[in-house]
């Protein structure tokens, strides 16, 4: 990519230009990257967390797109789909209507939310800069709905964070934006019809959801906003946008459809995203929970605890969570050993049942704003946990996984056994067939997803739940968190496997087809359970 710095002097832009950022507005890094243009704006991205923009912004907001409704067809659309906005809000909150801030949106959407009882007030995104055209009271609104309008705001960090002022303390905050990893901005890449000047931002759901948590909000619910429309609908989306010549050749085509199925609803390839969240008090100093799951690992659990207990990370509260399996080697007797220092919780399981289920215990008890999956086994370096920490806490990413695969070279690191080299050629053999597997069926480019070394913001498991046992853990909570919106960022660490004769527990039977069974069956397996998830664990408070 064109350093933006370098590039942007060559660029003939528009007289009526207006801020510039020199850094990022969501992690502050100062690397910004030239993508193309869009409507003679360049649209820079952020090296770090890949958050898209215009930059420099246009100084005024362009007029909104009109809004056509004498179809009755279109109505009845638009009006399904606001009332699917309205039934995701009472679901996530389970209240009853009350004072609705509507920012961006249409006549339908206020017309839905009043015949359901709401007070609203509604607003334009620019309505809404201008802070004098609200009451500037806190605790105003039960609820407020960003729909497709927060893309188009100034300073949306800033414009969130009023927001949070502005609701109760369990008010809702529904964001409904176009989306960098949708399926359509996928499909049309740069050709995409959201890249517009009508949006200073391109949010993906990894930093839309960076964006909310630095805002002060929590416990996201995260779903691509599969609307309704009709072959009639898109012609007139399309007749609203530029008139670029594929967008006249898909409406002429559209023009020729039979009659019979200009009408006829359908759901259609996403290109937004809705985020549904709530205000959420912060710590004053993040928290990290490292999870370990213990059963049988008397020659390596002292030298693993002594390490653990000496961390020490700049700025961050350390809590050690072990889940203790009900070991037969004496592993418990020392586990007890740490019960009552003041950084250790000790979760004593009565048999074992899996590592699985003892990291599903842990993940319960968890307190810390950000979460670590930690063996026993020193397999894994504690050294690394700077690296793997650092992306989560300067909010550039949400979810970073511990590669042993990969190294600043990209070297693929053979396991190696002195004992058993046979073993490690099966093995590596079994990781790069599963890993194929994986990346086939998750579209994804991964080179660990198995890796135990997983960091994650505890947001990311609000509304998830999980069921696996034993090292198909790893498959299902990885899955779950890639089908939520996360994409995971690869970090190398330090790695030395060791063999079964120093204490690996894998079955080379069993696990193989727990593994295949966690592939096949998360794929398309509902990824909420519930109607109405229930809270991950509160936050720990200062």
């Amino acid at each position: 990519m064109v350093a933006f710095t370098a590039s942007r002097k060559k660029l003939q832009l528009e007289t009526s230009i207006g801020h510039v950022h020199h850094r990022c507005p969501i992690c502050d890094c100062p690397e910004l990257d030239y993508e193309f243009i869009v409507d003679n704006y360049p649209v820079c991205a952020c090296r770090y967390c890949n958050l898209m923009f215009l930059n420099p912004q246009p100084e005024k907001h362009p007029e909104p797109e009109s809004k056509e409704f004498s179809d009755v067809g279109i109505y009845d659309i638009r009006s399904a789909n606001s009332a699917a906005h309205l039934d995701h809000i009472a679901m996530y909150s389970g209240a009853e209507p009350g004072r609705l801030l509507l920012i961006g949106g249409d006549n339908v959407l206020e017309e839905e939310s009043r015949r359901r009882g709401f007070n609203v007030t509604r607003l334009s995104a620019a309505e809404f800069e201008d802070i004098t055209a609200l009451h500037q009271s806190e605790g105003e609104f039960d609820a407020c709905i960003l729909l497709s309008s927060l893309q188009a705001i100034k300073d949306p960090l800033a414009a969130l964070q009023i927001i949070r002022r502005l609701l109760t303390a369990d008010g809702t905050l529904m964001a409904v934006c176009p989306a960098l990893d949708s399926r359509t901005a996928r499909m049309f890449r740069s050709s995409w019809w959201e890249f517009s000047r009508r949006n200073r931002y391109y949010f993906s759901r990894d930093t839309l959801q960076c964006l909310l948590l630095k805002a002060g909000f929590g416990d996201p619910l995260i779903m691509p906003d599969e609307s309704i429309v009709s072959l009639q609908y898109m012609r007139k989306k399309l007749a609203t946008l530029p008139p670029k010549f594929r967008y006249r050749l898909l409406s002429m085509l559209l023009a020729l459809s039979p009659g019979f199925l200009r009408h006829r609803a359908f759901r259609f390839l996403h290109s937004r995203v809705a985020v549904i969240v709530r205000p959420k008090e912060r710590a004053a100093k993040p928290g990290l929970s490292v999870i370990v799951p213990v059963y049988n690992e008397r020659a390596t659990f002292v030298p693993l605890m002594q390490a653990l207990v000496a961390k020490e990370i700049n700025g961050v509260d350390i809590e050690i969570i072990l889940v203790e399996s009900n070991s037969t080697d004496g592993t418990r007797e020392q586990v007890l050993g740490y019960q009552g220092h003041p950084r250790v919780t000790v979760i004593l399981e009565e048999r074992p049942q899996g590592k699985g289920h003892a990291v599903r215990n842990g993940l319960k008890a968890a307190t810390g704003d950000i979460l670590l999956i930690q063996d026993a086994d020193l397999e894994y370096d504690i050294g690394d946990y700077d690296g793997l920490l650092e992306p989560i806490l300067n909010y550039q990413q949400n979810f970073v996984i511990g590669s042993r695969h990969l190294s600043r070279g990209r070297v693929w690191k053979i396991r190696k056994f002195n004992d058993a080299g046979g073993l490690a050629v099966l093995l590596n053999f079994g990781h790069m067939t599963f890993l194929g597997l994986f990346n086939l069926l998750y579209q994804q480019r991964l080179n660990d997803p198995f890796s135990m070394f997983k960091v994650f913001r505890r947001e990311c498991l609000y509304g998830l739940s999980f069921e696996c046992n034993r090292f198909d853990f790893d498959y299902e909570i990885t899955i779950k968190l890639l089908r939520k919106g996360y994409k995971p960022l690869e970090v190398p660490v330090n790695y030395r496997s060791r063999s079964f004769k120093e204490g690996k527990k894998i079955s080379m039977i069993r696990d193989p087809l727990t593994w295949l069974r966690a592939l096949v069956k998360y794929r398309t397996s509902p990824l909420y359970s519930d109607a109405r998830p229930s809270a991950a664990p509160q936050a720990r408070m200062s």
